[in-house]
């Protein structure tokens, strides 16, 4: 055993020779990349510029690593696999990639560099100028009881009209029609009649929370087409008309009846659509509603009107012209008209504007959208003339509207939704100049019509991009990356919110609008999509 030492180092030895000889065979592994190309969605190809000193690709002279469309690489014999497969970055391809290759012993990691790389420039389509305000800020959005008493008539709904909505005002029906049978004599209003309509109005003051005072606005319900039952016999005389001064005291009936319920009547309309009421009854009727409600101590009602179905514009019998040409222009405080999907093109529109300016001409009037509608037809291409009615009239300036119909809540077509977003959105904002690609008007169907307006620093867009299938010849348009800035010094606080509804949207969840959130770029811009057939509302914060 005297050889045992010799024999334990030669294992030694030979062991040690085994590691060295495996050390230097690792050191002469070759793990390097030979070739690295890529080509561009152009057809051009960059030539990666390979480090492999410093284990780095350069790949010079694409702009966007989006635009790669394959790659073509090689590598040293001893590398077994490279991970990850570069092909499965084409779509995504960032600026700088990290590749590794593996040989059975070790692996080296590469970089690739698209030095060139530049960020996208995109020049505006539209533009937003926070500083360019117009038209009025809008201050009140009524419930219209007039076409359904009941609108409020649950607690629940009354609280997510009033509270939630924020709903500050009832347009409240004048049942004087013998047909309705509120008022059948002087002195005289029947309770039951206005019992649904009541229950209504108690629900929503109890709901209110809002800064503005409660508004009530009288408007005279009309049940028939027949002129002879608009008013009740005792106001109307045998050719048709009126008693100016007996109608005036069944508005005070009307308003003593309210106050003992507790309501304070703020606003009234005389008449509605039947222009039954001429200027010289009008006029009368105002100076008798005004002396006896003073005299008794009421609250004197603001007049509207003139409440016409559809504007008249500058015509020699036109009732607003008369009632200037006689001057009689002090007897109404409020500018209100019923102005119609029909009427939303460029001669009616004028004529809104005429009847609008003259009533500004002697003093300034509030304008009130007393009966918009979006009519039976809720297709979305339908936008372009239910709210093309309420850009015009914010255009102009709009202080109080009340739709016909207004959707509370629930929802079984877009129109529901679209209609309360749309009412949220302008409530206590003023409208700010907004100029896309196709202009600041709104007639022409099929272009894009966009509207901006502003309450505190919160800005809501709407944009109308939709066809009427019924109108041959026009060619859809589809917007990817439209790109939309923000001018006057004004940043964009934070994302963009983009709710958007499609002409399929029709059922389920569907309804209430696709949400996608949009970051800015370098805040001062922002890019979406606007596709065919689709009401789209942005909405994002300023900031200076």
């Amino acid at each position: 055993m005297k050889n045992f030492p010799l024999l334990l180092i030669s294992i030694f030895l030979f062991l040690s020779c085994g590691k060295e000889s495996d050390i230097i065979e690792a050191d002469n592994v070759e793990i390097k990349f030979t070739q690295f190309d890529v080509t561009l969605s152009s057809g051009e190809k960059s030539i990666g510029v390979i480090d492999n000193e410093n284990k780095h690709i350069s790949l010079y002279d694409v702009k966007d690593p989006l635009e790669i469309v394959s790659v073509s690489y090689m590598f040293s014999e001893d590398v077994s696999i490279i991970t990850p497969n570069p092909n499965t970055r084409i779509g995504k391809w960032e600026i700088t990639e990290k590749f590794r290759l593996h040989s059975s012993e070790r692996f080296e990691d590469y970089t690739v560099e698209v030095p060139d790389f530049e960020e996208p420039v995109y020049e505006n389509q539209a533009t937003i100028s926070p500083l360019e305000t117009f038209g009025t800020t809008v201050r009140y959005h009524m419930l219209d009881l007039n076409g359904d008493p009941n609108k409020a008539k649950e607690e629940s709904t009354a609280f997510e009209a009033f509270s939630n909505q924020k709903m500050n005002g009832i347009r409240f029906p004048l049942y004087c029609g013998d047909a309705f049978g509120g008022h059948p004599s002087e002195g005289v209003v029947v309770e039951d009649v206005y019992a649904n309509p009541l229950k209504s109005l108690e629900n929503a003051k109890a709901a209110y929370s809002g800064s503005e005072p409660f508004m009530i606005f009288v408007g005279i319900k009309v049940l028939t087409s027949n002129k002879n039952e608009y008013y009740p016999d005792w106001v109307s005389t045998d050719e048709d008309g009126i008693i100016p001064d007996k109608y005036a005291q069944l508005l005070v009936d009307f308003i003593a009846f309210m106050d003992k319920k507790g309501h304070t009547i703020n606003a009234i309309a005389f008449d509605k659509e039947s222009v039954r009421m001429s200027v010289e009854d009008f006029k009368i009727s105002a100076d008798s509603l005004r002396a006896k409600t003073a005299r008794l101590g009421y609250v004197v009602p603001k007049i509207v009107a003139p409440e016409l179905l559809d504007p008249q514009g500058d015509t020699s019998n036109g009732w607003m012209n008369e009632l200037y040409n006689k001057g009689y222009q002090d007897r109404y405080d409020i500018f209100g008209n019923h102005y119609y999907q029909r009427d939303h093109t460029v001669a009616g529109f004028a004529k809104l504007k005429y009847e609008f300016d003259l009533a500004q001409s002697d003093r300034t009037r509030p304008q009130w959208a007393t009966e918009p509608h979006w009519n039976n037809d809720s297709s979305i291409f339908r936008t372009e003339s239910a709210f093309g009615v309420m850009f015009d009239h914010t255009d102009l300036g709009l202080d109080a509207f009340m739709w016909w119909g207004y959707p509370i809540e629930g929802s079984t077509t877009i129109k529901s939704p679209i209609m309360r977003s749309y009412s949220g959105a302008i409530l206590g904002s003023i409208p700010i100049r907004m100029l896309d690609h196709d202009g600041e008007e709104t007639f022409t169907n099929g272009k894009l019509h966009t509207r901006a307006y502003l309450r505190d620093n919160e800005v809501n867009v709407f944009l109308i991009n939709v066809v009427n299938p019924n109108i041959a010849g026009i060619v859809p348009a589809s917007y990817e990356d439209y790109a939309v800035g923000i001018l006057d010094g004004f940043k964009i606080d934070g994302r963009v919110t983009v709710r958007q509804w499609q002409d399929d949207s029709v059922v389920g969840s569907e309804v209430e609008g696709e949400v996608t959130l949009v970051e800015a770029i370098e805040e001062k811009q922002f890019l979406l999509d606007i596709p065919t057939g689709t009401f789209t509302q942005l909405t994002f914060k300023i900031k200076e």
